[in-house]
């Protein structure tokens, strides 16, 4: 194995992870959302949000990889104008989850822990409103993401 075959290997382990971690957060949340069972909803969104921090570090990860990656291959980012889209849209997905997402799953988690001990549960809609923003945000951020690494469009 190459060393361009191992740092593939790497960008696609780590975008797979990054993937997964989407995953279990929309099933998690799903199923937060629909029990009504405080300590329930409190271990799912704890779910969720240890999820979220994994998610981030997949995430930064995938992208380090991948502009070595994309270097190895002989990429430019003079030359590739989707390469700095790409760039773009992954600095605002990491920002994304690190500052909106995963933040957003341990309130929930604290709001969820709260309520289920009797506390205040008022904060809890508008936190998941905001977290379900951040989520879809980026799920499409993610898309956008497949999408110009796929087909690598000129721009």
């Amino acid at each position: 194995m190459g060393p361009v075959a191992l740092w593939r290997l790497l960008h696609l382990f780590f975008a797979f992870a990054f993937v997964g971690t989407l995953v279990a957060c929309d099933w998690n949340s799903r199923a937060a959302r629909a029990t009504e069972d405080g300590r329930q909803r409190a271990l799912l969104w704890d779910i969720v949000r240890r999820a979220a921090g994994a998610g981030l570090g997949a995430l930064i990860a995938l992208g380090v990889l991948g502009n070595v990656l994309s270097i190895m291959l002989g990429y430019r980012m003079s030359a590739d104008g989707w390469l700095r889209w790409v760039n773009g849209l992954w600095l605002l997905s990491v920002f994304v989850q690190g500052v909106m997402v995963a933040p957003g799953a341990g309130r929930l988690a604290g709001l969820a822990r709260a309520a289920a001990d009797g506390g205040p549960a008022e904060a809890y809609a508008g936190a998941l409103k905001r977290w379900r923003i951040a989520n879809l945000a980026q799920s499409v951020l993610y898309l956008a993401l497949l999408v110009l690494m796929v087909f690598h469009w000129r721009l």
